[in-house]
Parts: C-alpha cells; sequence; structure tokens
C-alpha cells in the first residue's frame, strides 16, 4: 500500500453577477444532462452563518468535515517511478456562484470520489446573499497529474455546472487533472477545475400592471408553495384599489367604492364581492408585511393575467381593472386623479351650480355633502382650476355681511350669501351669477363645511 500524503480539494466561491462565469483551464468533461428547469421552491435547511469563509485550508479541513474517509489511492505504479513535478498532493476545486437577487441561505455539501467509486471524503459549507468566498479541503492519497475524480453534489445548491454539464442534486460529474509547460518552459499543474455554481433563491418577480412595471416593491414579491403572492398594499394600490387593515379581524380589505375583498391573516378563507371562498394560498406574514396570491386579488377586480417564464425571473401582467376604471369615470375628481394635501376635496361644478365636499385620497374620493350655489356675474365670473383654502375670516359691508369666509385665491372664496346683521338672510339667492367671483351657500352648509374641511384642502373648480 501506498504512503497516504495529506492532499486537499479548494472551493472557492466567488460573488458574480448573473451569466456564465469561465472555468479555469481544464480539459472538457463528457456531456451530461443538461439543466433545463429549476424548481420554483426549495425550503432552505437551517443553518448558521460560517464564520470561518478566510480560515486557513487545515481550519477548514477540520470544522467542516463530514463522515471524512481516506482511502489507498488507485494509481497502478509507485510514487518513485513518476517524475516529482507530475506528481500532486493537491486538488482544487474553484466554484463561481451565479449571484441571482434574493439567495436562500443554506449548506452546500459536497462528495469526492476516486476512479474505483471509493469515497474519498464529504465537505459543507455555509453560502449566504453576502458570502464572497469559501473553501473546502479534502485529504486523498498522492496521485499523478491525469488521474480522474468524480465530484457529487449532495445538497444545498441549485445546480452545479462543469462547461455544459449540469448537475442537480444527488448527481455528479467526472473531472481530470492535467499538466502543462508554461511559454517559460516551466510545468504547471492544473490539479483541479472550476465550475458554476447555481444557488437556491426565491425567484424575482417582476409585476406589470396596465404595461407599467411596477418597481420598489417592499417586501419583494415572490414564489410561495408554486404561488405567486406579493404585499397586499403594495400590489393592491398599485392595482387602484383602497387598502386598509382591519385589527379586530387581522384582516386586509381592498376595495373600490363599495365592492371590496377580504383576506384574512393566516388563512385561505377569502371573501370576494360579499362571496365567501378559499384562496390557492393562505394569506401570510413575511418580513413584516401581509402576503397575498396575486391573482386572487387581480382576477377579483377583473383584471387578467399572464405570467411569462424568463429562467430567472417570472413577468407577471395584470391589464388594468375595468371595476377601477368604471369607478373613477363616474365624477371628475376620480377620472382626473385630482389630489389633496388633506383627506377633503371640494369640487365646484360651475355648470351644474353645485358644490360637493369628498373625503378619501386621490382617486378613492367618496362623496360626503352636496350643496347649491351661487356664481360670479357674467362680467365678473367665478375662476377655475385648482386651488388650496388658505384663510378663514368675516367680511363686513354696510348693511349686511358674509361670513364664514374659506379664502382658496386672492380675493376669491366660499363664503355665505349675504345675511343681516340681525340674523336671516340679507339676500339668500344660490344659482344663479350674481357675484363679484365668489361662490355663495346658505348659512348652514357653508358653515358645516367650514367646520370639516382643514387648511390646505384642495379646492378643485370646473366649469
Amino acid at each position: 500500500m501506498k504512503k497516504l500524503l495529506s492532499a486537499f480539494i479548494t472551493v472557492s466561491i466567488i460573488t458574480s453577477s448573473l451569466g456564465t462565469l469561465a472555468a479555469s483551464p481544464s480539459p472538457a468533461p463528457t456531456a451530461q444532462t443538461a439543466e433545463t428547469s429549476a424548481p420554483l421552491n426549495t425550503t432552505a435547511p437551517q443553518s448558521t452563518p460560517d464564520t470561518t469563509a478566510q480560515a486557513s485550508d487545515t481550519e477548514l479541513n477540520d470544522d467542516k468535515t463530514i463522515n471524512s474517509t481516506v482511502l489507498p489511492s488507485a494509481s497502478p505504479s509507485p510514487a518513485a517511478a513518476v517524475p516529482a513535478h507530475e506528481l500532486s498532493t493537491e486538488f482544487k476545486l474553484d466554484i463561481n456562484v451565479i449571484k441571482p437577487k434574493h439567495i436562500i441561505s443554506n449548506n452546500a455539501v459536497v462528495e469526492l470520489y476516486n476512479e474505483n467509486g471509493e469515497l474519498l471524503g464529504s465537505r459543507l459549507r455555509y453560502i449566504g446573499w453576502d458570502t464572497p468566498s469559501v473553501s473546502m479541503v479534502f485529504d486523498v492519497p498522492q496521485y499523478r497529474m491525469g488521474e480522474k475524480f468524480t465530484l457529487k453534489l449532495v445538497s444545498g445548491l441549485r445546480s452545479l455546472k462543469y462547461y455544459d454539464t449540469v448537475i442537480k442534486e444527488g448527481e455528479s460529474v467526472e473531472v481530470q487533472t492535467y499538466g502543462y509547460y508554461n511559454e517559460n518552459k516551466e510545468y504547471i499543474q492544473n490539479n483541479g477545475c472550476a465550475m458554476d455554481a447555481n444557488p437556491y433563491y426565491d425567484k424575482e418577480l417582476c409585476i406589470y400592471i396596465g404595461g407599467n412595471l411596477i418597481q420598489n416593491v417592499s417586501p419583494h414579491a415572490r414564489i410561495v408553495d408554486d404561488v405567486a403572492m406579493a404585499p397586499v398594499r403594495a400590489i393592491g394600490e398599485a392595482i387602484g384599489l383602497k387598502v386598509r387593515y382591519d385589527a379586530n379581524y387581522d384582516s386586509v380589505v381592498c376595495s373600490i367604492g363599495s365592492d371590496e375583498v377580504i383576506f384574512n391573516a393566516n388563512s385561505a378563507y377569502t371573501t370576494i364581492l360579499g362571496q365567501d371562498t378559499y384562496a390557492p394560498h393562505a394569506a401570510v406574514y413575511l418580513d413584516g408585511s401581509l402576503f397575498v396570491p396575486v391573482r386572487t386579488l387581480a382576477e377579483a377586480f377583473g383584471s387578467n393575467l399572464d405570467v411569462l417564464d424568463f429562467g430567472d425571473h417570472f413577468d407577471i401582467v395584470i391589464t388594468e381593472s375595468p371595476m377601477v376604471w368604471e369607478y373613477r369615470s363616474r365624477t371628475p375628481v376620480n377620472r382626473n386623479g385630482i389630489s389633496s394635501r388633506t383627506n377633503y376635496l371640494v369640487w365646484v361644478s360651475k355648470h351644474e351650480y353645485k358644490v360637493r365636499v369628498y373625503e378619501g385620497s386621490q382617486y378613492h374620493w367618496e362623496l360626503q355633502k352636496e350643496f347649491p350655489c351661487a356664481l360670479g356675474a357674467w362680467d365678473t365670473p367665478t375662476i377655475t382650476g385648482q386651488f388650496e383654502y388658505i384663510e378663514r375670516t368675516r367680511w363686513d359691508y354696510p348693511g349686511y355681511y358674509v361670513g364664514p369666509v374659506l379664502r382658496f385665491h386672492n380675493g376669491y372664496a366660499l363664503h355665505s350669501t349675504l345675511l343681516y346683521y340681525g340674523g336671516g338672510e340679507y339676500d339668500g339667492r344660490v344659482g344663479v351669477n350674481i357675484s363679484h367671483g365668489c361662490i355663495r351657500l346658505h348659512p348652514q352648509d357653508i358653515n358645516w363645511i367650514a367646520n370639516t374641511i382643514p387648511f390646505r384642502t384642495r379646492i378643485y373648480i370646473t366649469e
């Protein structure tokens, strides 16, 4: 039996961008089964990050050995008969990590076999999203350049790629060492090989709504148990829905007008437009946000959804919701996307002689009150456009006054009809063009508005 010398295999994982990385010079292996698809989901085993990523070979060999075994070499000739420069006590395996987004932390396990199929050792190394490189070290018998080894991916990676050969968990690939003389006539040992590693990761979802990419969704949308899931607030608001949390039931309500969908946390039980049903996956908390099935939410409001698989990511294409469009088309304040710095909006429709007060937010304004009004005379017309309520006051005149006065632009304001100082209306006409440009309302109506809307509320005036 030959004397066993200390030999080792070094596995280095180098973070790079997506794509196939060039391997170190090494003879091309016999082609094996190429990877044609990857599983959408794999639950990563729990692991504690290895803090010895930069440790010496000896430390790695001691700390991360699993059932390590050293067997006699199958080399047919004694070491003394082989030129010294062709002998090696090292076998180096360099692994470049193809780093996609959202890597799932995992423990990669690789086994090494000799040409006779005898196990030489097994090693484990932690791989996380921020792991720049790792090394594995095996103890093997002394061997001569040209000897073949077999590497088996046991677990922890989606795949390893050696030239055009891709192996998945449980599969093996044969590699061969060799030597050559460089331009300086120095003998170089290529006592190893290089591979690309594809780690486990959450496949990225790119969500498009109405042709527009929804960017900066946080936390990121992901595949959970083969179901596309996204944070409910982010996706709901992108569709155009109003999203609110109900603490009493630990549920989230997505609505447009009176139409609503209710998702219950940690349950697939879902209420869609008043009908109770079960979604394809329970609403679950991930990274502090409630995730819901994207298809369930989109189709509940009439949108169509297509999924396009691009290998490293999915494109989820959602059409605009007809229910959202119909709701917004009912009134100009929603159809035109009018916003306000407060939760209130005042719309003055001149051709209707109406003042309407809304509560809500952009695209989600709900009518609260509607009042008749008088407008500016034909030679002093009421201004049109978007303004903000900036001052509350009262204007006094000989014999009458107006108040409260809600000024929104220069001398333009919403205010009462003309009032006697002792009480009653001096001139209570509405539905006519009579003022110097201001908008007059009956006393009880302007008082309600003044007591309801805060400063900086949008005043939207149309013809």
